[in-house]
């Protein structure tokens, strides 16, 4: 397939646009809409994306051409959906991706089980399995090793670093088998149907946080998302109601995102702070110019003109504009005793905004294991077929320049629970915080 330019992108996505929205049957997808799906994305990908970074070995035009390939090659909907997310799985980013509803409904039946990668192995966090128990080790998945199964998935996860994709290995049924043997480290053989199992009450590790009664003087918020703005104010108000505290407790573990607590840090920050740095494509000057280079492929490349262009256009075919990073003037009657973070691996997006302030100002403690390390803005587009995709349009950074994205906040005290702790239902990070907070 000859690469695509931005005009005959645009040409097809403005051709397609009103036979793409019409009703198909259940399981099929017409020519029509997979030319606008494959068109739609190539086009905000060139536009959109500021992750170029974090994908080094993607190329647009290559990798699109093939997968326009097996899009086009898919026999149903299922396979075109694959093919799809394999594509924007290549962007190695948390916060772009493409989606099916019909997918979910209908291949996206519950594992009756999630699985999270510890230092024993791929342990099991949570079953609905009558045989399957949290803290089993899982080897394998119909003789395959569990961790070759993960490598053969990861292509097809979004994901802004390999600790964040195998965080989410479990979380796309669509990704595993309907009918699977799965094999435990104390050897059991347990038989995964999942059409037609029959799921038992959710059972997990015992971890009490929404029980916990903290000492005298500090408080204790357990906040799991920051998707509902009437919760937001609801925790604005109870910030306010512990004024008197000597030391607040915010548990954001599991937290992943949602609209960033503007009023909720406002509510907190006692001193000034400055948001992210992020940077984002000039990709419509990029596109004109590199139609220029494709336009003049096979000139004279030693005519003076053409070469100055040429070489001038190598030096900023790669570039983005740097937003500095803001900065924010507390409000005069925030919260002003001690304040303690509980952060892991799943707080991810406004949750990582909400952290961030605490984290370099040193307002507040963070305790636990770094965060996602993922954000940025992304353009969403809904096909009106059930489908949709993103396409992250910013790469932050943190406010002195290092690197965010894949990173994450690191914890000013690291705290992982061992499985033993999760077995036991010890939960070591909310027992450091509360020791933290109960000292003078």
């Amino acid at each position: 397939m000859k690469r695509m330019t931005t005009g005959v992108i645009l040409a097809l996505v403005s051709a397609f646009t009103p036979i793409a929205l019409a009703q198909q049957p259940d399981g099929t997808v017409s020519v029509e809409t997979r030319a606008w799906v494959g068109a739609k994305i190539y086009a905000s990908i060139q536009m959109y994306f500021a992750h170029a970074e974090g994908a080094p070995g993607f190329d647009l035009d290559r990798d699109f051409s093939a997968y326009t390939q097996a899009a086009f090659a898919a026999s149903d909907r299922y396979q075109f959906d694959l093919a799809t997310i394999s594509f924007m799985g290549k962007l190695r980013n948390g916060h772009s991706s493409f989606s099916d509803s019909w997918l979910d409904e209908n291949y996206g039946q519950d594992l009756g089980f999630t699985i999270q990668p510890m230092t024993e192995g791929w342990v099991v966090t949570e079953s609905q399995l009558a045989d399957l128990n949290p803290g089993d080790v899982v080897l394998s998945i119909n003789g395959k090793l569990i961790e070759q199964f993960y490598r053969e998935i990861d292509p097809m996860l979004e994901g802004s670093s390999e600790i964040m994709r195998r965080r989410s290995f479990s979380f796309r049924p669509y990704l595993w088998p309907e009918r699977f043997q799965l094999a435990t480290a104390t050897g059991k053989q347990i038989t995964i149907d999942r059409i037609t199992q029959k799921l038992l009450p959710a059972r997990t590790f015992p971890f009490s946080q929404d029980l916990v009664k903290p000492p005298q003087g500090v408080g204790y918020l357990r906040i799991s998302s920051f998707d509902d703005p009437k919760q937001e104010a609801s925790l604005v108000r109870q910030v306010r109601q512990l004024n008197s505290a000597r030391a607040i407790i915010l548990d954001v573990r599991g937290n992943g995102g949602g609209n960033t607590p503007d009023q909720l840090i406002d509510a907190l920050l006692d001193r000034p702070w400055s948001y992210f740095r992020f940077s984002t494509p000039l990709s419509i000057a990029i596109a004109g110019a590199e139609n220029q280079v494709q336009a003049n492929i096979g000139k004279d490349l030693n005519d003076p003109y053409l070469k100055g262009y040429l070489d001038a256009y190598s030096e900023f075919r790669k570039i983005e504009i740097l937003s500095p990073s803001p900065l924010h003037v507390p409000a005069g009657d925030a919260y002003k005793g001690k304040v303690f973070l509980l952060v892991d691996g799943f707080c991810s997006s406004a949750c990582e905004d909400f952290v961030l302030p605490f984290k370099t100002t040193g307002r507040g403690v963070l305790v636990g294991e770094p965060t996602s390390g993922s954000s940025g803005q992304p353009y969403y587009f809904d096909f009106g077929n059930r489908m949709s995709f993103r396409v992250s349009s910013k790469r932050y950074y943190l406010p002195d320049g290092s690197p965010f994205e894949g990173v994450g906040l690191a914890p000013d005290i690291p705290i992982k629970p061992s499985l033993e702790d999760l077995k036991a239902g010890r939960d070591p990070v909310l027992v450091r915080a509360l020791d933290m907070a109960s000292q003078e």
